[in-house]
């Protein structure tokens, strides 16, 4: 069997990782944060004529056909760059969910994605507070039995404040009209659920990576003692244990992906457990890092803040780690699969 990623998803990763660079760069961030204005217009629509938008869509819907795991490997990319614009949330919770939804929905959503380059918010009790709502074409709306799609126009709502300012957040008033329904439910929010585990591990990933480069390139250029900090053994530990947590994160990601791919009747497990690792290590990533930087990197001088407020706000979106181990241990407890150190989930 190959495990090996295929040049196709491969592709589309080093597409938007070489765009990312170009365009995400920590000095457009900060401009966002200044202006108060993170959505940047351009640079959503480059990412657009890319086809990333769409690009998990069906050819029906006017997609790329993009697998999961593909999907996965942009989306991390995307943490990496510490990307402000909810292109993960588009196609991760959006577009994945397409097929599910009802026929009418659908239609509904479609005429959005052929009118060109919108986006549509999404709300769910794990993650109450939509992205960029103000930005949005609609809202789709999960509530404990019901899911709701408004369109913007039929919304009330005001602006929230975030940890990360790159995450205009808001809160909903009131709604117009709406179309409600039912139909589907629990494979919709079960499926949403896993989707926005794994999305939030993805850029998780991603994060803590460029947490450790960040910390790494300033441990070699800061002197002290007359050689570069990093010369010495315990600031190499606190890294090493970084980039140990990112590498065991690292399976658990792509076999998540790889699982709701081959819709494995475990995947929602394995997507919690993939979320579980990477907030794991993006915690590991923020606290080390810090301590690295000499306590400096929480500092608006410092680039690190950037990527380090970014990765504590996604630790709790999705299911905090004290709601993956729970969901991993009820999983675990109540199947007849065979555990010990000669199975695995």
């Amino acid at each position: 069997m190959n495990f090996n990623f295929t040049e196709e998803q491969t592709q589309f990763k080093d597409v938007i990782k070489s765009l990312l660079a170009d365009e995400c760069t920590p000095s457009s961030i900060r401009d966002g944060w200044s202006a108060k204005k993170s959505f940047n217009q351009s640079r959503w629509n480059k990412i657009s004529e890319l086809g990333v938008l769409s690009s998990n869509l069906s050819e029906e819907y006017g997609g790329l056909g993009m697998d999961q795991v593909a999907l996965a490997l942009m989306v991390e990319e995307m943490g990496y760059a510490g990307l402000p614009e909810p292109v993960a949330e588009q196609t991760f919770l959006v577009n994945d969910l397409m097929p599910l939804f009802p026929e009418g929905l659908k239609d509904e959503i479609k005429s959005i994605h052929e009118s060109g380059n919108q986006y549509i918010a999404l709300a769910h009790p794990l993650s109450p507070n939509p992205l960029f709502l103000g930005h949005a074409a609609a809202l789709l709306l999960f509530d404990e039995s019901t899911y709701q799609f408004i369109l913007k126009d039929d919304l009330n709502f005001k602006p929230l404040a975030s940890n990360d300012p790159s995450r205009e957040l808001s809160a909903i008033d009131s709604i117009k009209k709406s179309i409600s329904s039912s139909e589907n439910f629990e494979t919709l929010n079960s499926a949403v659920t896993a989707r926005g585990s794994l999305m939030t591990a993805a850029l998780l990933i991603g994060l803590a990576q460029k947490m450790l480069d960040l910390s790494s390139a300033y441990v070699l250029d800061r002197n002290q003692f007359g050689k570069p900090i990093g010369s010495f053994q315990a600031i190499k530990h606190m890294l090493a244990d970084i980039a140990v947590e990112i590498e065991f994160a690292k399976p658990t990601v792509y076999r998540a992906a790889h699982s709701l791919l081959d819709k494995n009747p475990k995947s929602n497990l394995h997507c919690s457990h993939a979320k579980y690792m990477s907030a794991r290590a993006a915690e590991l990533a923020c606290k080390n890092s810090i301590q690295a930087h000499g306590a400096m990197g929480y500092t608006w001088e410092m680039d690190l803040h950037i990527y380090m407020r970014k990765a504590w706000s996604l630790m709790a979106c999705w299911g905090n780690e004290d709601k993956q181990q729970d969901i991993i241990y009820k999983t675990l407890t109540t199947s007849k699969d065979e555990l010990g150190v000669l199975y695995t989930f």
